[in-house]
């Protein structure tokens, strides 16, 4: 196993329990202790987690640079991406928002489709591809986010009309609330929903019983959500739109 593979592992072991003990890593990964504390030390640094006395705790992912998110369950996030892809008909008009499952999904559109992103990620992975027509909501640029945001970004939005909005989650809540980590992000996600016919929600599983402070919408306001796991909250489940699960 690589170390970047053995990395995105640890992360994807600490956000499912939230701590980490280096020994009990090392026997699941069969490396020694040493190489467990060099990786924690690494993921440190990029802002991952936080080391402790023999292992690590988990941070708060909306708190997270999206650079850093997107190192997160990037497999998972593929498989949720291309399931979303392949159900988008051709000659769609799509909002896709800044996130590293809506660019996994971008990265998968073989339909010709319309795409407008306030994604600069987005844009530059899918511009020159000629099946996609490409719309870009400039606006304020946030480098954390890797987003356009504002009132300008807000009013390109309503120039358009979308067949689906398809967005991704900072957070669901147990009992079916989508939250953002960031106002600026919320505000477009929300322009998103109003000026589109039916919204899309890509989620996967770390994003489920966890709440951030700016409301997006509730969850049944999306037709479709797509993740990597089941929601473990029967409410999330009861909450309206149908689950796939890209697995």
């Amino acid at each position: 196993m690589s170390k970047l593979s053995r990395q995105h592992r640890l992360l994807a072991m600490l956000t499912d329990t939230g701590e980490l003990l280096v020994s009990e890593a090392a026997a699941a990964l069969g490396v020694s202790d040493d190489t467990i504390r060099r990786d924690l030390c690494e993921l440190e640094k990029q802002g991952c987690l936080h080391k402790t006395h023999g292992g690590a705790v988990s941070i708060n992912l909306g708190g997270m640079a999206r650079t850093t998110r997107s190192s997160l369950l990037p497999e998972q996030k593929k498989r949720i991406g291309e399931a979303a892809a392949a159900a988008v008909p051709a000659g769609t008009t799509l909002f896709l928002d800044a996130g590293s499952t809506t660019l996994a999904m971008a990265e998968a559109l073989t339909m010709p489709a319309t795409v407008i992103t306030n994604s600069l990620d987005i844009a530059s992975r899918i511009e020159g591809r000629p099946a996609l027509r490409l719309i870009l909501a400039g606006g304020e640029w946030d480098s954390r986010q890797r987003l356009f945001s504002g009132a300008a970004a807000r009013s390109v939005l309503g120039l358009y009309r979308a067949d689906i909005a398809i967005l991704g989650a900072c957070a669901v809540s147990a009992r079916g609330s989508v939250t953002a980590g960031e106002e600026r992000d919320a505000d477009m996600k929300r322009s998103m929903i109003d000026a589109a016919s039916e919204a899309w929600l890509l989620a996967d599983h770390l994003k489920f019983g966890r709440v951030e402070p700016h409301n997006v919408a509730d969850l049944a306001q999306f037709c479709r959500v797509y993740s990597d796991r089941s929601p473990a909250s029967a409410d999330i489940g009861q909450a309206g739109p149908e689950f796939i699960i890209a697995s």
